[in-house]
């Protein structure tokens, strides 16, 4: 059973057509000035903001429809760069931090989400079971390909790597193979990380080798 906090609080949501995992980065470019103005605001108060999903793209025009096109399981993100490139356009990164379940979602009057959310412990530290050493193996050979072409940029990969930890492994290898949005969202809900690399390998295996790509 996943461990939550007993404290729910209320955040910033950042609907995206993507999932952030724990460990992980996300780039983005911000212009709508709503968004600038949260992260503004998220930079000067030192808070993180929630990514969550959108799992269908289609128009809602009440709360609860929107908490049904959205994913119930986000990620809590640390902003670490906010670079103007152009005047109110900037380049920004934020780290992946804790998970949380959605209890609740409105829309303000600026049009920004915000959620009531109940946060997910961090996954335990599981080691590497001899027969995920392939799919480990795997995850290595894609993140040398990443640093030696700079696939991700000059940042990626930078922190720590840790391929003897389930939950490392597995968030690493949902965030970079190609699976539906739908599938990352399942597995970033999934509160044991040996289950979650468990389902990670047999979607490799189902989907054969010769198959995965960066994306």
């Amino acid at each position: 059973m996943t461990k939550t906090s007993s404290t729910n609080r209320w955040i910033p949501l950042f609907p995206l057509g993507t999932a952030l995992f724990p460990g992980g980065f996300i780039t983005l470019k911000i212009f709508e000035a709503r968004y600038l103005d949260m992260m503004k605001r998220c930079l000067r108060e030192d808070a993180p903001f929630g990514v969550i999903s959108i799992l269908d793209d289609k128009v809602f025009d009440s709360d609860a429809k929107a908490m049904a096109n959205f994913s119930n399981i986000g990620t809590l993100a640390k902003l670490t760069e906010f670079d103007p490139i152009q005047p109110a356009l900037y380049m920004t990164k934020s780290y992946g931090m804790q998970r949380f379940r959605v209890l609740e979602i409105r829309q303000e009057s600026d049009g920004l989400w915000a959620g009531q959310v109940e946060l997910i412990d961090a996954d335990p530290a599981t080691p590497l079971p001899r027969e995920h050493e392939k799919v480990a193996s795997l995850l290595n050979d894609i993140i040398s390909t990443i640093k030696s072409e700079g696939l991700l940029g000059d940042e990626a990969f930078k922190t720590s790597v840790n391929l003897n930890d389930c939950g490392w492994v597995s968030n690493r290898l949902a965030e970079l193979l190609p699976l539906p949005l739908a599938q990352k969202n399942h597995l970033l809900a999934q509160s044991n990380p040996r289950i979650r690399l468990d389902l990670i390998s047999e979607i490799i295996e189902d989907d054969g080798l010769h198959k995965i790509m960066i994306h």
